[in-house]
């Protein structure tokens, strides 16, 4: 099936309008290429997300260049031998046209062009060298993740990206059917005596199979209390919980992100099932509260109850559910966040801070889980988020002096010793929020018990 492209008016109209918000000219870089070990073997390039949003160019070294009377794209220089290496293909000024720029200019003439301007707004990139070009000629601290640029650009291109536009909608939901597609060929090829390399090998056929990437790299472990455990280096046995996260990225650079968690057997233990359907159940009553207006962090909080009822009826923890979520005992058990943004990036816009996710005003709690939250804003239509809450018994959480002496009198530490190798679960989902109910775009990957338990190790 062929993927749905972006149409070249969007992106006209996308710059057009960051134009119209600006007071200056804007210059955006996009990214170079990153030897691997020597110049020519290159690690795989992926386009800054920010150019490729306003410009549609997903290949190195280009640069975009917008004031009142001007919108350049500046590309580098094609040498006659690059047919010889790799093939034939578009002109610069087939690029630039396909792409709706009146004009293209070398790269190599970027600094002579921009010496003979001022007022200019850009922000950081992941590229070192390009950052500190950028210092030295707008003279201002780069640093990408820390000192990101032009406030005013960096709030005007928040306000745009936060909102996806119906043909970003269309990516992810494009790229969702083969997200589909890799998670049910995981749980498929799970079977006890396997090894999570195999899982990992047929999650990520079909990804490549559609000609896609993954975006981000893909968690298949057993080892589910290690939230980003990208280590494929244990064999399945009997009793084990499989967990993967993993997602298939666009051609157009849209991310999913989901999680699903399974037994290896095939059969949940009644533990395991019990513990399972608490997820479960948390996350069905968080995905429901996404509607425009709520705030991501009551969403975070109710999941939040839920698990600690859960906890609480185990006796894992000792006192009224409320209680501990307020202060805190509950992420001994659920340690991050209900999700973040999702679009071009997996955490989407993560690069520009907080400031992209936390409303003005709110600052992140200093509670321990509660301030791993990516997101505190009210929700508005067409924003997508991730929900996923998991229940880990992550045995660095406990052994943590800490931790351990401020919530020692909550935690029923005998219990808790019976649970100690039962690893962990997440389950998780990419939510558009609507102006009414909302929309769950990955809701085609099998979640529920009696759906799982038939898929696993069916081939």
């Amino acid at each position: 099936m062929e993927h749905p492209a972006i149409p070249t008016t969007r992106f006209i109209e996308r710059r057009q309008r960051l134009k119209n918000r600006m007071n200056g000219s804007i210059l955006l870089m996009g990214n170079c290429e990153f030897p691997r070990n020597f110049p020519a073997n290159t690690l795989p390039f992926r386009q800054d997300s920010t150019f490729w949003y306003y410009t549609g160019f997903n290949q190195p070294n280009a640069a975009w260049f917008s004031s009142p009377t001007d919108d350049i794209l500046f590309l580098p220089t094609q040498h006659p031998s690059d047919v010889l290496w790799h093939g034939p293909h578009e002109s610069n000024d087939e690029i630039a046209q396909r792409l709706g720029f009146s004009a293209w200019k070398p790269r190599e003439s970027l600094l002579a062009f921009m010496q003979q301007h001022s007022n200019v707004h850009s922000i950081a990139i992941a590229d070192v060298e390009t950052n500190q070009w950028l210092s030295q000629l707008l003279g201002m601290k780069m640093v990408f993740g820390q000192h990101n640029g032009s406030e005013e650009l960096i709030d005007s291109i928040i306000e745009m990206r936060r909102i996806l536009d119906e043909d970003e909608l269309e990516q992810l939901r494009w790229t969702a059917q083969t997200t589909n597609r890799a998670h049910r060929a995981a749980m498929q090829h799970t079977r006890v005596g396997g090894h999570e390399l195999h899982v990992a090998a047929a999650f990520h056929h079909p990804i490549q199979k559609a000609g896609l990437g993954t975006a981000y790299h893909s968690i298949v472990t057993v080892d589910g209390e290690i939230l980003h455990n990208h280590a494929y280096k244990n064999q399945l046995k009997k009793n084990d919980l499989l967990l993967l996260d993993g997602g298939a990225e666009s051609p157009c650079g849209y991310a999913t992100d989901v999680t699903r968690t399974w037994p290896v057997s095939g059969e949940f233990s009644p533990k395991q099932r019990r513990a399972y359907q608490a997820v479960l159940h948390s996350q069905e009553q968080a995905i429901d509260m996404v509607r425009p207006g709520v705030r991501y962090r009551d969403i975070h909080m109710t999941a939040s109850l839920t698990l600690a009822e859960f906890l609480v009826d185990e006796n894992l923890l000792l006192g009224s559910p409320e209680d501990l979520v307020n202060q805190g005992a509950h992420a001994l058990f659920f340690p991050h966040g209900i999700g973040h943004l999702l679009g071009l990036d997996v955490h989407d816009m993560e690069n520009f801070g907080d400031r992209a996710a936390y409303a003005k005003g709110r600052t992140r709690s200093s509670q321990f889980g509660t301030g791993y939250l990516r997101m505190d804003m009210n929700l508005q239509p067409n924003m997508v988020v991730t929900i996923e809450p998991g229940l880990y018994i992550c045995p660095a959480i406990f052994a943590d002096p800490t931790l351990h002496a401020t919530f020692k009198h909550v935690v029923n530490w005998d219990v808790l010793e019976s649970w100690k190798e039962f690893g962990g679960i997440r389950i998780e989902d990419d939510i558009r929020c609507t102006t009414d109910e909302p929309e769950n775009l990955t809701s085609m990957i099998p979640k529920q018990v009696d759906d799982l338990t038939s898929i696993v190790g069916s081939i």
